[in-house]
This record gives C-alpha cells, structure tokens and sequence, in this order.
C-alpha cells in the first residue's frame, strides 16, 4: 500500500473531511533518499511534514525523526502539528488489505520531543548544529531551509548524521534568493524535486489570495507566492549579509539592562509607523529587542503610545523621522521629552543613515530577531540603484521601507555619540 493511501485512510478514519492534494500524494509516495520541495507559503508544507513523520514513526519501529527549524518559535509550532496527529489517531485502528495499523500510545512527550511504544521518536529542533551532530537519524525534515543563517553549517552536521543509517533528507522551502543549500538542492541533480503552488491548493481562496496579494509588496509576492528565486543586482542588503545578523531570540518589550535606543519612522498617506528599539551590547554590537508597527492609527493614538513607550524603556535617545507627518508629532514629543531628537530626512540624510546601517549589517554588530519577518523582507528588497548622475536608496517602485528606516534611526541613535552622521562618508564613490 501506498504512504498516501494509508495517510488518508487515517484521515478518514479521524472525520478530519481532510482529502490529501495530488502533490501532497506525490511528496509522501517518493521514496527517494534526498528531496526538495520549493512550495508558496500557506499551501500546507508543515501539515505534510508532521503527517509524514507521524506515519514513518508508526510504520518503522525503533526510528529517529529529526525536524529541523530555522527558530525556537517555529521548532515549537511544527512540533505543535505533530502532536495534533498524535491526538488525532488516539485509538484508531485501519484494516489496509491484509495489514492492521494501530496507533501506539506515547511513552513520553514533552515539548520538543515525542517517544512512541515501538521506540520510534521525532524531535523537533531550532537551528543548531551541535545539537544535530549529537543524533544519528533516520529521517530529517529541514523546514523553511532557505532562511537559515548557517545554513552550510546545518548541511555539514546533517550529513554525517544520516550517513550510518542510510537516512533520509527532505528540504522544504519559499525560495529566498539564489543562494545557500537550499537553491543549491534545488538546481542539483542529486534531489528529487517537488513543487507546491497556491493554485494546487484549494484550501487557499481568492478572498486569501486578494488579502495577501494586497499585504506583499510585489517583490514579496514573486518570491513568497509564485516562488521565485529572486536576483540580488541592485539589493543593498543580501541575504546573505541579513542572515550574518539574524539570532534566534524573541523580541519582548521589556527594559534591558544596557542603554535602549528608539527609531521612529512615521506614516505617510498608505505607509504605517514603525517603532524599533535596541539595547547597545557592552561590546558594542546593537539588539533588536522590539518592533511594533502602528497602522491606521490616529495622531493622538500614536502620541499616546509612543509616550507610554518612553517611560517604560526609558530610552537614551529616541530618533524620530522628523518629515511630513512627523513634524507636528516630534513637536509634541520635543516639549515633553528632552531626549526626543528629530530628524529631517533629506537625500543627503537618508543616505547617511543608510550607510550607517549597512557598514553596522556588514561588521555584524546588529542583531536581528529570526522572526522580524517584515523587517528582513524590507531589508532585502531595499535598493541601491547608481544612475547616470546620482545614487538613490529606497525600496522598489510601489514597495515599503518603513522598517528599514526606522532601523537605520535607531542604529543612528545608538551610534551618534561616536559618529556625526552628517558628515559620515560613505562607502561608495
């Protein structure tokens, strides 16, 4: 019998009214030893992982499942929808031709890690080699590989890890640039390719499409929709030099014990308003320890949140986009708050904080939560395009740079006391 004829055989039996796609069928009936599944998001790609973990667990007694993630946050999430098949199938037994599956209890779970009766186990793991190196597996699932920092790294630890057991490698991802392991598996010759798209996906409707569509820049929407494997010609911030900066920590708002830095970069028209905070390191480099973005939110509103803001972090500097709308607003903060420093964001200044930005990306001294999902997205789009007389930095046609503006301001807050940022030069001639 084939893997995708007992998974939905298990489906029915559990009245989940869930019927596997024809691709869903296709990934779980390919027995080949590497794959690589390039999918769009939302199609279903974690719901497949852990079905298919599940079923091998069940099916091969005494087996090792390791489940990849590129944070703490989506390890515990994926792990989260195995344990929804786990409580699914309690007690169901499938009578397939001659063969009776049966469902063995859980001798012992706990968040990351799920131990069967046959001795089978899967355990779900953020992104850490060390980690990996300390297991031998039989099958290994890397989640969203394309958004992993280190991603050489995971491949060196994965690999041995496999070798002994002749064990299964499986990479499943939204394409992020022609770079790294993932693209690698994927224009290699060695792995069986898969492909996922929102239209072989029902469950995805046009009013989700629309929704989307109508969130993501079209860059955003190229890569993370229609799966493509975008350039980096005039893309000031890489992928590579982002992921350099990315840790996997979660983004709290609470007072740290180093001097917090504010940047505030202001809506306008469609734009929201963006709010970065960081802790300066006492070695100098420069945490993100919170994003918030204000969208369709009133003058008032903003004044009000930004004040009470301050007074919890209490901030050395606050940086604020002092332009347009955030005229009035710097006003208001400037009577009430003596560290309130505004800025006007000319071309010439835009570009100096920009730069200031990149060369802090480029030393590694900015540290960037592994979920700021917006703001890598903006920071990859963000351009540097030379014409024929001039240099311009700013995201692409019809596309949003709030976040990396509000970024660059705090990472200027935190660096004024050692860098006039007017008169800071660039890298560039």
């Amino acid at each position: 019998m084939r893997l995708s004829q007992l998974a939905q055989l298990l489906l029915d039996a559990s009245e989940s009214r869930t019927k596997l796609y024809d691709w869903q069928k296709a990934w779980l009936d390919d027995n080949s030893r590497f794959r690589v599944m390039l999918k769009s998001r939302a199609v279903g790609g974690s719901f497949l992982i852990a079905l298919e973990s599940f079923l091998q667990s069940l099916l091969r007694p005494n087996s090792t499942t390791l489940l990849i993630s590129f944070s703490m946050r989506q390890s515990l999430e994926l792990f989260r929808k195995v344990k929804e098949h786990i409580n699914r199938w309690k007690d169901i037994k499938i009578r397939a031709e001659n063969d009776v599956y049966t469902f063995s209890a859980t001798l012992s779970e706990t968040k990351t890690q799920v131990e069967f009766q046959n001795n089978s186990r899967i355990t779900s793991l953020p992104n850490n080699p060390d980690a990996i190196r300390g297991y031998r597996a039989d099958s290994v699932y890397v989640d969203e590989a394309a958004m992993f920092k280190n991603d050489f790294e995971i491949k060196a630890a994965i690999i041995p890890c496999i070798a002994g057991k002749e064990g299964r490698l499986s990479l499943i991802s939204t394409p992020k640039g022609k770079r790294g392991w993932f693209y690698e598996a994927w224009t290699s010759e060695t792995f069986s390719k898969h492909e996922a798209h929102y239209l072989m996906a029902p469950h995805i409707t046009q009013s989700d499409l629309e929704g989307m569509k109508a969130s993501m820049s079209p860059l955003e929407w190229a890569q993370e929709m229609e799966m493509e494997f975008l350039d980096e010609l005039n893309a000031l911030f890489p992928y590579d030099m982002i992921l350099q900066c990315v840790s996997d920590y979660e983004a709290k708002l609470e007072k740290p014990e180093n001097p917090v830095y504010i940047g505030i970069d202001f809506g306008r028209y469609r734009d929201s308003t963006v709010i970065t905070a960081l802790e300066k390191l006492p070695d100098g480099s420069m945490r993100v320890f919170f994003i918030d973005e204000m969208l369709k939110r009133d003058f008032n509103d903003q004044i009000s949140y930004i004040e009470r803001l301050i007074n919890l972090l209490g901030p050395a500097v606050v940086a604020i986009d002092k332009t347009g709308m955030g005229i009035p607003i710097f006003d208001l903060l400037a009577k009430r708050f003596a560290n309130i420093e505004g800025i006007t964001m000319t071309a010439n200044v835009k570009e100096a904080t920009i730069k200031t930005l990149h060369s802090a990306m480029t030393n590694k001294k900015v540290i960037i939560p592994a979920d700021a999902t917006q703001l890598i997205n903006q920071l990859r789009a963000f351009q540097r395009i030379q014409t024929k007389t001039t240099v311009k930095y700013q995201a692409p046609e019809g596309q949003h740079d709030d976040y990396v503006i509000s970024l660059a301001l705090t990472i200027y807050a935190a660096l004024k006391p050692a860098t006039n940022i007017k008169i800071y030069t660039g890298f560039w001639k």
